[in-house]
């Protein structure tokens, strides 16, 4: 659908929320200082069960004209918090910010330019280190130019794999024909890799990246935990996708669990030595391998239980 080029486009950006009272302040503020007109946008915060004080956080920003909060009891996951905002809000572009970035004031602008064009109906920004920070082992590999959407460079035409919903905007008129996120996702991963197949199929070769669009991560983690947090993916909504998009077995590395060439390479013994080799000599290409290790491990024991 073409936005009317003369007229601003009306964004409502949908920030979902859970245990981040430390960064959500600037989060939100950055949103707040956009240089685009305040009756065109929206913030829609969901706070998605909260156990520190996020939800006081948020409180606080509800004098803000376009402010608009939601709050869930208890934590629904990614899923739900998003539909929450997508349900709650009207534009012709819906914005997808985590709540852990801080963005610059000509964000917007720069998401509504790149949805200017018709065949274009989503677009995913760039995320970098915050300023000043030191990257860690795990840094050096997530913010690297070769991994996600970057490998591919300014405006490209990207695949779903690529296409996730940390710094992301799509048109509403697309959402209305694939449907909501999936609620049956509940922790972490694979929601928006549902939902970009879902566009994929209907809207072939209409997502885009921009590094223009960026958003700074506030988000410290040790490669430790994220292996953890992939292998929790592995074990759960891994298999959904696999369940689901038989026909993408290999894109959504199917065929590394329970064959020979998987055994041969993802084994106990290779990850150790893998291990060794990163302490020695740090290497995004062995992260990376550390990382898919602990996918099929989750996703193997998975299988085991079935």
């Amino acid at each position: 659908s073409r936005l009317g080029m003369n007229e601003l486009a009306t964004v409502a950006v949908v920030v979902p929320c859970n245990n981040v009272a430390h960064i959500v302040d600037q989060c939100i503020e950055s949103l707040v200082q956009q240089d685009y007109p305040q009756d065109k946008f929206s913030i829609v915060a969901v706070n998605d069960g909260s156990t520190d004080n996020t939800k006081e956080h948020l409180e606080h920003f509800k004098t803000h004209q376009n402010f608009y909060f939601f709050n869930h009891d208890k934590n629904k996951g990614l899923s739900a918090a998003r539909n929450t905002g997508i349900e709650n809000s009207k534009s012709e572009i819906v914005c997808f910010l985590d709540s852990d970035m801080v963005i610059r004031p000509d964000w917007l602008q720069l998401i509504v330019v790149e949805l200017m064009a018709e065949e274009v109906i989503g677009v995913i920004g760039n995320t970098t280190l915050p300023k000043g920070e030191k990257p860690n082992l795990l840094d050096h590999y997530f913010y690297s130019a070769q991994r996600g959407a970057r490998q591919f460079g300014e405006n490209s035409a990207i695949g779903w794999r690529w296409f996730l919903f940390n710094n992301t905007a799509v048109k509403r008129s697309a959402i209305k024909k694939t449907g909501l996120f999936d609620e049956k996702f509940t922790s972490y991963g694979g929601e928006d890799t549902d939902m970009a197949i879902r566009l994929w199929h209907k809207f072939p070769d209409a997502l885009r990246f921009s590094s223009k669009i960026n958003a700074e991560h506030h988000h410290k983690r040790s490669l430790n935990q994220f292996c953890k947090q992939m292998e929790t993916f592995g074990q759960t909504n891994l298999l959904l996708l696999l369940d689901r998009y038989p026909e993408y077995h290999q894109e959504l590395a199917g065929d590394w669990i329970n064959t020979w060439k998987g055994r041969f390479l993802f084994n106990a013994l290779v990850s150790n030595f893998f291990r060794l080799i990163n302490i020695i000599l740090p290497n995004i290409t062995v992260t990376r391998y550390l990382v898919i290790y602990s996918v099929i491990c989750g996703a193997r024991e998975a299988f085991y239980r079935r």
